[in-house]
């Protein structure tokens, strides 16, 4: 078992956040065009309970409106189960309902639909110089899609986060990226979004931490040279039993 803290220097922080933004600088060098760029709530309430040691199990509910018009734009559930079989490193696996509403502020009513995934991820954190931390997940989706030409599409995603505890600790910043992949039959195209964020979380306690934060959010929509551009406000209140 590694006792030994990695060192990371400036330089290779750098080229983990240009890497992990290699997907957004492909997709721009496709020339896409933005058809349109609105602004987007996304509120978050994340449950985390530890069952067994080394176990714990995750309940994401994620409501998220255009704020334009207020109309509903998604609900997310995400519900999957931990297990890490050491300080930096972490298994899981998961199921997600995805329920889309409104892609845009429009007059006219868009169509609900419903996507179901199955995914697995692998969450490695990084020791670095304290404060600091950083935190990397790879994530495999099976994506059940209806009009495709297999029963689910792949999609891999790649998050890196930077962590910066704060002199008052209970303050941490937070400045993450990550890169979304499609790939299977049926898929429009490979590059499917890219999000960058940045935010700042508060722990109450030990079982209670509220993170506000912004996203910008480039998606992919329907074709290779078109994309939305979202200003994402995002709020999270996250629970531990």
């Amino acid at each position: 078992m590694l006792k030994r803290a990695i060192v990371i220097r400036p330089r290779s922080i750098l080229l983990i956040f240009f890497t992990a933004g290699l997907p957004l600088s492909w997709a721009f060098s496709q020339s896409p065009r933005t058809i349109d760029r609105h602004g987007v709530s996304w509120n978050r309430y994340y449950l985390t309970w530890s069952f067994r040691p080394n176990w714990t199990f995750h309940q994401e509910v994620d409501y998220r409106f255009l704020i334009k018009t207020g109309a509903w734009h998604q609900l997310a559930l995400h519900t999957h189960v931990h297990y890490r079989p050491h300080t930096n490193a972490e298994f899981a696996l998961g199921a997600t309902r995805m329920e889309n509403g409104d892609p845009v502020p429009s007059k006219t009513p868009y169509p609900h639909r419903v996507e179901w995934r199955a995914f697995q991820e692998l969450h490695f954190w990084t020791p670095l110089v304290k404060p600091f931390t950083l935190h990397h997940r790879y994530r495999i989706e099976q994506r059940f899609l209806s009009g495709t030409k297999a029963p689910f599409v792949w999609r891999g995603r790649y998050r890196v986060q930077f962590n910066w505890t704060l002199p008052a600790p209970k303050w941490t910043v937070h400045v993450a990226n990550e890169a979304f992949l499609n790939w299977g039959r049926g898929v429009p195209t490979v590059f499917d979004q890219n999000r960058t964020y940045v935010g700042l979380s508060c722990a109450f306690s030990t079982h209670l931490r509220v993170e506000v934060g912004y996203m910008m959010q480039w998606q992919q929509a329907g074709r290779p040279d078109l994309l939305y551009q979202r200003d994402i406000g995002r709020v999270s209140v996250f629970h531990q039993l």
